[in-house]
């Protein structure tokens, strides 16, 4: 029996055993969530753990009657599968990182912009180029509130509209607030927001559906993230900022406060009175509603 027949099933168990190891280092490491939502971190492990025992069960098997005689297609299979495994294990241990706006522009994030990922989401200009307006103080808003639209208030993660004025944007409440105030934009005219993000160039944002155009006027955008299945659907949605300082590097995270403007029927500009250089948060994602 040639070496490389022994050889073959042993790497391929070898293999197994690096990624179902790899996947459950991804997974207690908290590294998964660069990639996939919290949701998925059970099936993750499960998926190790399955690995594993395919891993011990091939070993198993070494030295027995069923691999002492082995033809080089089986042989040949068995390597390619090993290096499959092992370059999939290489893939999840080694550390690398794709910055905001490459993962923004990428083929896929712009079909999914373009097709419309989420109809409450589509954040261009509605039509309306003029500058952002206000509804006058004691005036009926023309847009209804989401009580009155049907929406159904969700309680503990800010999602409906602020009785105070006042809107927190959190990994947890990130995409309904931007849909919220997307649908009902007037309400919201003059509020204070409050929120951690990306930073877009304008010509990044120019080329994203669900992020306004950025203006002459405008600074720059600031985003975050979607993802509903894992980082492969992951598309921007955000925000326009007017600031007077200077605008920061393009893919830094920032903390912006200031006051909501309407653009069309859209709350999605933002007259910051605060830009501050921070931390990325963890998650970076924010997950999409379905």
């Amino acid at each position: 029996m040639k070496v490389v027949d022994r050889l073959a099933p042993v790497a391929e168990s070898l293999s197994l055993a690096c990624l179902g190891a790899g996947l459950l280092w991804l997974s207690l490491s908290g590294r998964y969530v660069s990639f996939v939502p919290s949701s998925a971190r059970l099936g993750i492990i499960a998926s190790g753990v399955c690995l594993l025992a395919c891993s011990l069960a091939l070993s198993a098997r070494l030295g027995s009657s069923d691999h002492k005689h082995t033809d080089r297609t089986h042989t040949h299979r068995a390597l390619s599968r090993a290096l499959v495994a092992l370059l999939a294990s290489a893939l999840l241990v080694l550390p690398f990182r794709v910055s905001p706006s490459e993962l923004a522009s990428t083929a896929w994030n712009a079909r999914a912009a373009d097709a419309g990922t989420s109809p409450g989401l589509e954040a261009g200009d509605d039509g309306d180029d003029s500058a952002p307006t206000s509804t006058p103080q004691g005036e009926a808003s023309p847009t209804a509130t989401p009580q009155s639209a049907g929406a159904t208030p969700q309680s503990g993660d800010g999602a409906s509209a602020s009785s105070s004025g006042k809107l927190e944007l959190t990994t947890d409440n990130f995409y309904d607030q931007v849909e919220e105030l997307i649908a009902h934009g007037r309400a919201h005219d003059g509020d204070h927001i409050d929120l951690v993000g990306f930073v877009m160039s304008p010509e990044a944002a120019r080329a994203q559906a669900s992020i306004p155009r950025v203006t002459e006027d405008d600074s720059f955008a600031v985003a975050r993230m979607a993802i509903w299945c894992c980082a492969a659907d992951a598309y921007p949605i955000g925000f326009v900022v007017r600031w007077s300082g200077p605008a920061p590097e393009a893919d830094s995270w920032v903390h912006v406060s200031g006051t909501l403007r309407l653009r069309g029927t859209k709350a999605l500009v933002i007259d910051a009175d605060s830009v501050e250089v921070t931390d990325a948060p963890n998650p970076e994602f924010v997950i999409q509603s379905r």
